[in-house]
């Protein structure tokens, strides 16, 4: 089951990843490059420090702070509204370790759900502010004289 998720994960990013690398401006191309790397950090700190999700999960929640950082950098300098979503998504995935961080007794297997399953609203946002950046693009196309971005 655990490697179904994760295909279907690879599958959810890559799917994403590639629409905002074809039709999304530079925030979303960020964006998603931010969301691949992050992805390829935390299965390298995963396979380097498992610990097995007994214990807060140190490599994970090193990626996911410069994670955090890069997509709050992201929030600041973009003139769009999703990064700011997505950096608040993140940010409770980071608050999810810190939980396990202050009191122990939390279970394995709800910390690894929980702090995984931030990842795929980030997707949804980072999706809808392309979608939202293409048809800008198509209504400004319409119109002349109006500056494209």
């Amino acid at each position: 089951m655990a490697l179904l998720n994760q295909l279907f994960y690879l599958f959810v990013l890559i799917a994403v990843a590639s629409y905002a690398g074809w039709q999304g401006g530079w925030p979303e191309r960020i964006g998603a490059v931010i969301m691949v790397v992050g992805s390829i950090l935390t299965v390298i700190a995963a396979m380097s420090f498992y610990p097995g999700w007994q214990t807060p999960q140190a490599g994970i929640f090193i990626v996911d702070l410069l994670v955090l950082a890069a997509f709050g950098n992201l929030a600041l300098n973009s003139d769009r509204y999703w990064p700011l979503w997505v950096t608040s998504f993140h940010l409770i995935a980071v608050t999810i370790h810190l939980a396990t961080l202050a009191d122990r007794s939390v279970a394995a297997l709800p910390y690894a759900w929980a702090a995984e399953f931030w990842a795929y609203p980030m997707l949804v946002g980072i999706a809808v502010g392309t979608w939202n950046r293409r048809r800008r693009v198509q209504a400004s196309a319409q119109r002349p004289n109006v500056v494209r971005y």
